[in-house]
């Protein structure tokens, strides 16, 4: 894994709408979908992209609604996690990756339980970054924490948001929260319509039936560190760790060598 391979830009017309992802790693490799939380984009991944291109074939697409890619049709507070899943199946489909590994991380794994959920083989094996098996507190308590921020003459909106984002992990690099900041005003209204999707899913309940080996783990400062027990116990091929070092929620580029690591490992114990 030498971290330096290059991550590529591309588009796919998949069921009317216009998906943005990144790519790396040759075609001829082991297929591995990467689902990002929000109000993130796939530009969270290309740390762990560049440290896995000569394992995988990587596609890491923009959810509908985020990043460059096309929002779902219909009224955006009435978009389900079942509606982000089949946007990615079809991806999955155009692209001819099935089957393929899957990872997703808080939002992101919330999306791929629900494609190996509804689309039965499509998943080889998955891990799970942040899994979101909420509290009835976390349920009521998701969505306020990504209320709109109205935007301001003065310009206190931006400071706003860069506070929110901040309390996510005060240790997170400025240029990391400025990313964070444009892409939580570019999506818009999907901020918050995802979270509320996250907190209707039945997460618990479709776990059960996921008979694919997956991973699951979070940082040990991550609000969904409590959730990675619970879910590995639900999964009949479940797997839990643990990631030491007062990790949050930007695990994934804080840690890109470690997360690296680990799912090559398991992804490679399940036949790569």
């Amino acid at each position: 894994m030498s971290g330096r391979a290059r991550v590529f830009r591309a588009y796919a017309d998949v069921a009317g709408l216009q998906l943005h992802y990144r790519w790396a790693g040759g075609r001829e490799l082991p297929a591995l979908l990467l689902l990002h939380q929000s109000p993130s984009t796939s530009a969270m991944y290309i740390p762990l992209m560049a440290r896995l291109a000569d394992r995988f074939h990587l596609v890491a697409p923009d959810t509908p609604g985020f990043g460059n890619s096309d929002s779902l049709p219909g009224e955006v507070a009435a978009v389900s996690i079942a509606d982000y899943a089949g946007a990615m199946h079809a991806l999955v489909e155009t692209l001819g990756l099935a089957p393929c590994y899957l990872f997703g991380h808080h939002t992101g794994a919330a999306i791929a339980v629900q494609l190996a959920h509804d689309f039965p083989g499509t998943a080889r094996a998955m891990a799970l970054s942040g899994p979101p098996l909420l509290s009835e507190e976390l349920q009521q308590a998701l969505p306020a924490r990504a209320a709109p921020i109205p935007l301001a003459a003065d310009g206190s909106h931006l400071q706003a948001m860069w506070q929110r984002l901040r309390e996510k992990d005060p240790d997170a690099a400025p240029e990391l929260l400025q990313r964070e900041l444009h892409s939580a005003f570019s999506c818009g209204a999907a901020y918050q319509a995802s979270y509320r999707a996250v907190c209707r899913q039945d997460f618990a309940g479709q776990l059960p039936g996921i008979g694919c080996p997956v991973l699951v783990y979070a940082g040990d400062a991550d609000p969904l560190y409590g959730a990675v027990a619970p879910t590995a116990g639900l999964l009949p091929r479940g797997v839990a760790t643990t990631l030491p070092g007062g990790e949050r929620t930007y695990v994934c580029e804080r840690q890109a060598d470690i997360i690296a690591a680990r799912l090559a490992e398991f992804f490679g114990n399940c036949g790569i």
